[in-house]
């Protein structure tokens, strides 16, 4: 056999080979990545092939929080590292540490922790930087999310899932529940007779909110209960009234990704100025109309 057979024939035995070998291979690797999954389940073994190959993942629960927000921070190692924590650290706008721990990672290489918006560490609005390494600096990953809507002056009076909505010189706590989107900020106006929430959504999504009959009420001449009317953007919008008691009426509203306020209308609010501002803002008048009197007669000519 002449050398140009011989390496043809060479060449032959080593692609048969090769075939042969690649879907053994690819067998075993699908078998080690996912050995539960069925043979067309290609993205779960993708995103286990791909856990394999990046030591740390952290994500958040979600990607806009206000200033009195659960921030739930969970995350999965690809390999366990005896007596080793997770370090976890929270980097602000103006790019400091406004928080840093540790945290014991489970038998399963999961991790999770929570912390809260509220204090004067998480006052600017702007990107936060939830950054993990564990072991080795390189062994690192992290995820920013956004901080919207007014910092309260001093400790809120409201908890969490509670809007603060001014109206009447005082605030009211208004219980609130928001798929998609964080509320930033409500006010109540009786020159109006609505309640408007601004919001920042990073969905479509959906926003409950359990409205007092004192902040504002929809009511018709007979005294019995009427429909709101809702705009999202300026635009009337559907929404459904899932409850309805002596002291409360709750709102169910859709909105999409992008929409920036709901209005809610109804017959009746809270007015702007509280009983003593509205006292106040009369005596002034009448004073000012008083001293206008005198001050014109004192300049009055005299014959």
């Amino acid at each position: 056999m002449n050398s140009y057979a011989l390496s043809v024939l060479i060449a032959i035995i080593a692609a048969a080979g090769t075939l042969a070998v690649v879907p053994t291979y690819a067998s075993s690797f699908d078998q080690e990545a996912c050995p539960g999954c069925s043979n067309n389940d290609a993205y779960t073994k993708h995103q286990l092939a791909l856990h394999n190959v990046l030591p740390i993942q952290v994500s958040t629960d979600k990607k806009i929080y206000d200033h009195n927000s659960e921030v739930k921070v969970s995350g999965t190692v690809a390999n366990l590292r005896a007596d080793s924590p997770v370090t976890i650290t929270v980097v602000g706008p103006q790019n400091n540490v406004v928080r840093a721990e540790q945290i014991e990672v489970s038998a399963d290489n999961t991790f999770e922790t929570t912390f809260s918006t509220a204090g004067d560490l998480f006052r600017a609005n702007g990107d936060y930087t939830v950054r993990v390494q564990y072991g080795p600096q390189q062994i690192n990953d992290k995820v920013v999310i956004q901080l919207v809507g007014e910092a309260p002056e001093k400790a809120s009076a409201c908890g969490v899932g509670e809007i603060a909505v001014k109206g009447g010189g005082q605030v009211y706590c208004v219980p609130y529940e928001a798929n998609g989107a964080v509320v930033t900020s409500a006010t109540a106006s009786s020159a109006t007779k609505s309640l408007t929430l601004k919001i920042a959504t990073e969905s479509d999504g959906a926003i409950s909110v359990k409205i007092p009959r004192e902040v504002l009420d929809a009511m018709g001449d007979n005294g019995q209960d009427q429909d709101f009317v809702v705009t999202v953007d300026d635009q009337e919008a559907d929404f459904t009234e899932t409850d309805t008691t002596d002291s409360q009426r709750t709102l169910e509203i859709q909105f999409s990704q992008g929409d920036s306020q709901i209005e809610i209308i109804g017959t009746k609010a809270v007015p702007e100025f509280g009983t003593m501002a509205a006292i106040i803002l009369a005596v002034a008048i009448v004073s000012i109309v008083a001293i206008t009197a005198r001050t014109r007669l004192s300049i009055s000519p005299r014959y």
